[in-house]
């Protein structure tokens, strides 16, 4: 039985649960989603680093990558 096959029995299967079944399978996606997570991994400091990062970018304050590769042409 090929994926697509197998997610459409899936969601028939899904149609027919009750609510504790239900606050189940949420919980498992939820935590399944949460280890495929690579930002929820990260120490404080790191979270903090990116952040200030987004807002770096957010408000230009940041060098383009030809300017950098300019820079350090001369080690390529």
């Amino acid at each position: 039985m090929d994926l697509a096959t197998r997610k459409y029995n899936f969601i028939q299967e899904l149609t027919m649960v009750d609510e504790t079944i239900m606050l189940h399978l949420e919980k498992v996606l939820k935590e399944i989603k949460k280890e495929h997570d690579w930002y929820e991994k990260l120490d404080s400091d790191e979270k903090d680093e990116i952040e200030i990062g987004i807002q770096q970018a957010n408000e230009n304050e940041f060098v383009s990558n030809d300017e950098v590769m300019s820079k350090f042409s001369i080690w390529h």
